[in-house]
């Protein structure tokens, strides 16, 4: 697991998988009566292939729908999600967080499946998926 930055709550209410590093929530659970509204995310240090018309082939295509699925799967199905940040926010206004579904850090699971790279929100890298 990389590092882990510290914690920022947990995720209520219905949740919108986007790509599979972005994804949006109802709600963000803070603690201490603490919650933000509707809440848009990026998965931290990683990039995954795009979809539709902005992939640059079929294959990247392809592995944009299994990265998508692998999030909305643990999004939806772990028993515990933790959001963990300390980054701020990315080019797009989304927060820039680390996922971590039972006990596991998305992202790091999508790099080890092939399905992301690790990204530092740099220039994207040229060589095709």
């Amino acid at each position: 697991m990389s590092d882990i930055r510290p914690f920022v709550g947990k995720l209520k209410g219905k949740v919108r998988v986007y790509d599979g590093d972005t994804f949006y929530s109802e709600a963000l659970d803070c603690g201490w009566g603490v919650s933000v509204n509707k809440p848009k995310f990026r998965i931290a240090r990683i990039d995954t292939p795009e979809k539709g018309w902005r992939a640059k082939s079929e294959v990247e295509r392809k592995l944009s729908i299994k990265a998508t699925a692998f999030l909305k799967d643990k999004l939806m199905n772990s028993q515990e999600v933790l959001i963990y940040s300390d980054i701020g926010r990315g080019k797009y206004g989304r927060l820039l967080v680390e996922v971590v579904c039972d006990g596991v850090n998305a992202g790091d699971a999508l790099i080890e499946m092939g399905l992301a790279r690790r990204y530092d929100g740099g220039t994207k890298s040229m060589v095709p998926w």
